[in-house]
């Protein structure tokens, strides 16, 4: 039971934690769809926030790249695996 729990609160942890980039960074957007990963030069992170609750939770982040403002945004929980949902690692 204790190695469940731990697990859940990692996952729980990992997908907190796509909303926590830190401000007046460079990041690179990773997606994988149909099992291919992709990668996006996003530009500098502003902020996140998230709306709504529960399953319907989203996350939204908002970058600058090349004095535009971009807002992307995701489901919050995704599935048990997490495979569709976004992540960022700094550039």
């Amino acid at each position: 039971m204790e190695s469940a729990k731990q697990s859940i609160d990692q996952m729980m942890s990992q997908r907190v934690s796509r909303a926590q980039l830190e401000v007046g960074k460079a990041y690179i957007k990773i997606k994988e769809v149909n099992d291919k990963v992709t990668e996006e030069d996003v530009g500098t992170f502003i902020r996140s926030y998230r709306m709504g609750s529960g399953d319907g939770m989203t996350v939204h982040w908002e970058f600058n790249k090349d004095d535009k403002i971009t807002t992307i945004n995701d489901a919050m929980w995704g599935s048990v695996s997490g495979k569709e949902l976004t992540y960022y690692r700094l550039k």
